[in-house]
């Protein structure tokens, strides 16, 4: 058997392995924001601090805002999804198994992408304590836990916009549905939530459903501009004839990192 394959295959399974990482990969991507800077070890996220306006007498000098500028920067690191294909197992089942490999692949990166975010909103400096918000110390997310964390966010001027975000866990979420008013028929027809593909917007937040929260944390309150993804290199794939395995590899791999850009615009909720 010739240990060749088509052009045609290796660009069909690379478009496979991006177009699966764009719809069933990644749940965390498109909330936060992104900058794609390639050939960079780290990626900077330009920060400015709040201005205020000043009256002037006539003919006088105007006052600058004298904004304060600082920056945040993300660390970019390399991930890769290998795996062979034994070239005796590739006859047997003549390739029909290309797109599993893909989705297992951009599954794999996915879940990568999401726990690089979430690491990075897990430094946050805000916490809300479900205890220390029940009576009687209960950690469940109640109405009460949910207005503390927006609250907090308000007092620090995050903005309050449809770009606020929630994401919790799967426990979270069966105590989010027992919440009057959270069991809406406009909240709960949309049925997604609790595969955490479509955000549900309720209270002030994009709700998200997660299974990768860092452990002790209930979930994430945060303002999308307030978490920076940098992006070194975005998914690539190839398919390889590896002579002294007599195998394929089917490999993809991608370069990034991330990083809480603004502390006010992120809270974190724990028991």
């Amino acid at each position: 058997m010739s240990a060749t394959v088509t052009t045609a295959f290796v660009e069909q399974y690379d478009a496979e392995v991006k177009a699966a990482y764009q719809r069933m990969g990644s749940l965390l991507r498109g909330t936060v924001r992104t900058r794609s800077e390639v050939g960079a070890k780290r990626i900077y996220f330009p920060k400015l601090g709040k201005g205020a306006a000043t009256t002037k007498a006539r003919h006088a000098d105007v006052t600058p805002m004298g904004l304060e500028h600082s920056r945040a920067f993300a660390d970019m690191a390399d991930y890769y999804a290998p795996e062979y294909i034994d070239d005796l197992d590739q006859a047997k089942v003549n390739w029909t198994i290309r797109s599993e490999y893909a989705r297992a692949s951009a599954s794999a990166l996915g879940r990568t992408t999401d726990e690089i975010i979430l690491t990075a909103m897990n430094a946050a400096t805000n916490t809300t304590s479900a205890a220390a918000v029940n009576t009687g110390g209960d950690t469940t997310l109640s109405l009460d836990v949910v207005k503390r964390a927006s609250k907090r966010l308000n007092e620090r001027d995050v903005p309050l916009d449809r770009r606020r975000y929630a994401v919790i866990g799967p426990t979270e979420l069966e105590e989010l549905l027992g919440i009057t008013g959270a069991t809406s028929s406009e909240f709960t027809n949309q049925l997604l939530l609790t595969s955490g593909q479509t955000p549900v917007f309720w209270m002030g937040f994009n709700w998200m459903m997660h299974t990768g929260l860092p452990a002790g944390v209930k979930g994430f309150f945060f303002h999308s501009d307030a978490v920076g993804h940098g992006i070194n290199s975005d998914i690539k794939s190839s398919v390889d004839w590896i002579a002294q395995k007599k195998a394929w590899l089917v490999d993809s791999w991608m370069s990034m990192g991330a990083v809480i850009i603004d502390a006010d615009g992120v809270e974190e909720l724990n028991a």
